[in-house]
């Protein structure tokens, strides 16, 4: 098995640097997205013009490099005849298409195709959507006509081709920061711009289509706190590495509490680019009363990866039982020791979910023959008597397992089974709710909502081909502004097989499957951005077991541990080696759950 998944791998990972998605890189605390590993692949274009007498191969070629070098759209139009070049809306959107030997031929007609398959699209606010693969197609045909002696593209382009040897030297990962609707916590929001720009430029970009607003992947699930009508005023000048940013009058109607939450906005903005931030509203300073150059240290508080040792703490079921894992630290010799305190030990579990505080959990469990959903705290020794009931929420059908985020609302997808699955969201004062949402008759089999409360990661089954495939969305309201309802359904359209689980990370998402049409023996743990690219094995990933569930959240301290097909638990040191719980291979099986 070791050997067979060793080539699997290595030929996945020529499918993903083939295919050039865009990777990841830095530390999220300091204002960067989490990295994946750099590609580095690929040799930088720079634009060149049209020599005389090319033929129509060369021609396209040299056109095609051209509008890969987004400094030098003009040098491009030189390809093109007058009419082509005045028509050409390369901003519209980018095509990433796998290039390969042989992708253009001369077609006996006259003219260049382009036979290639894509891997994304990059939209005009620069998300990367991702293609479906074996259906979605880069195929154009380049016609060509001569201008005063010489070969030119006559056919306008949907936007930009840009060759998957090309996309991590072209494009650079960038975050967007909004506010879930508590205004608690930042949200990002990734998209893609040109990486080849002064700083000045790149500040000026990220600030502007920050007052843009979200992306569609979020919607009017988050929270901008710039007015409509905002505005950086010409530009963000960068000097000795800080940005000013100033910003029209429609800012200045703002009071000091929104004028914070929208500095914050900014500067975790800016900080993944390493600069600091000046901002003023109408030549005054945003916030008057801090320093002239914001602190990042001041806006940690809204920080994505919710930092906090409870969110480090692993949980589980042994035979229903709800448990705690001690000794990870080093402390002590590691052991799954029951949580005989909480009302929740006194019943047999399916599943089990902590919240991100620690302090409390919710089980699906069946008491007086009613499948509930169950909470309660973790611990009761200071109600020895236990008079207080459970609370619970009567559910129908399969129950997946309950998921918090960092509100303390609890989300619960039940009728999972059912042609009209339901999610309801409970929040910490007992209210419950209905989330609108439909999978399209696909079958839900696992949901985990972000700390944000605001992005959901699903893990689905196909009504029409029976496989299972990862997907994200955003809770969003409806036209009313009231009713919730889970929207900006996304598939990530990964290169896997047998996807069982899926979890959020600090470097993106974990996802449980295996690789191609590999058999269920190679399934493994994969990392991947939310927007789908950059899929590559977790690095560090064993051979020695076989992955069946994972626990995982954003904190940059958790370690992924992962149940095998076994039920043995694996988590991951910092080293990258992996500890099991447990030596004795004959142990009860045990689920880990990591608040979230």
């Amino acid at each position: 098995m070791r050997r067979r998944l060793l080539v699997v791998v290595l030929a996945l990972t020529l499918l993903v640097t083939g295919c050039a998605t865009v990777p990841t890189q830095g530390n999220i605390r300091q204002g960067s997205r989490e990295g994946l590993a750099q590609g580095g692949l690929g040799v930088g274009v720079e634009a060149k013009p049209p020599r005389d007498n090319l033929t129509e191969l060369e021609l396209v070629n040299g056109f095609l490099e051209a509008m890969s070098d987004t400094r030098a759209f003009d040098v491009a139009r030189q390809y093109m005849t007058a009419d082509a070049a005045a028509a050409w809306k390369p901003e519209t959107q980018t095509i990433v298409y796998d290039q390969r030997p042989g992708s253009l031929s001369p077609q006996p007609g006259g003219g260049v195709k382009l036979t290639a398959r894509k891997i994304a699209t990059v939209d005009e606010r620069g998300e990367w959507i991702p293609a479906a693969p074996g259906a979605d197609r880069a195929d154009f045909l380049f016609k060509v006509a001569k201008v005063d002696g010489q070969l030119r593209v006559a056919s306008v382009p949907p936007g930009v081709y840009l060759g998957s040897n090309q996309v991590d030297l072209k494009l650079a990962p960038r975050d967007l920061y909004f506010f879930n609707p508590g205004r608690e916590l930042l949200v990002p929001d990734p998209v893609y711009l040109p990486v080849n720009q002064s700083q000045g430029q790149a500040a000026t970009q990220l600030v502007q289509e920050l007052l843009k607003g979200p992306t569609k992947s979020l919607g009017n699930g988050v929270v901008s706190l710039a007015p409509p009508g905002t505005e950086v005023q010409v530009s963000v000048p960068v000097e000795f590495g800080v940005a000013t940013v100033a910003l029209n009058d429609t800012a200045a109607a703002l009071r000091e509490p929104d004028r914070r939450l929208l500095a914050a906005q900014i500067v975790w903005t800016l900080n993944q680019i390493n600069l600091r931030a000046r901002i003023t509203v109408g030549g005054a300073p945003l916030l008057p009363d801090d320093p002239d150059e914001l602190p990042f240290a001041n806006f940690s508080q809204f920080d994505p990866s919710v930092p906090g040792g409870a969110m480090t703490t692993l949980y589980g079921l042994r035979q229903g039982r709800v448990q705690r894992v001690e000794g990870l630290d080093g402390a002590s010799d590691i052991a799954a020791r029951p949580l005989d305190s909480s009302l929740l030990h006194g019943q047999i579990a399916e599943s089990f979910a902590v919240n991100l505080s620690g302090d409390s959990g919710a089980i699906v469990t069946t008491i007086d023959g009613d499948k509930v959903v169950a909470y309660g705290p973790l611990d009761n020794t200071d109600n020895s008597d236990k008079t207080d009931d459970l609370r619970k929420i009567k559910t129908l059908g399969t129950v997946l397992r309950p998921s918090y985020d960092h509100d303390d609302n609890l989300w619960i997808l039940d009728r999972a089974d059912k042609a009209t699955p339901r999610l309801r969201v409970r929040n910490r004062d007992g209210k419950v709710t209905a989330v609108t949402v439909s999978f399209r008759g696909d079958t839900p089999l696992v949901l985990r909502m972000a700390p944000d409360g605001v992005r959901a990661l699903l893990v689905m089954r196909s009504k029409a081909t029976g496989k299972t495939y990862v997907e994200t969305g955003a809770i969003q309201t409806g036209p009313d502004g009231k009713q919730l309802l889970l929207g900006s359904l996304r598939k990530l359209e990964l290169a896997l097989t047998d996807m069982t689980d899926a979890a959020w990370n600090k470097q993106g998402v974990l996802v449980a499957g295996a690789s191609g049409s590999a058999s269920n023996a190679d399934r493994a743990p994969w990392l991947v951005n939310p927007d789908g690219s950059k899929l590559q094995l977790l690095p560090g990933a064993s051979t020695d077991f076989i992955t069946q569930r994972l626990a995982s959240n954003p904190n940059k301290d958790t370690l992924p541990a992962v149940e095998d097909v076994d039920g043995h638990v694996h988590w991951q040191t910092r080293d990258l080696t992996w500890t099991a719980m447990e030596d004795d291979a004959n142990a009860m099986p045990f689920i880990p759950v990591y608040p979230g």
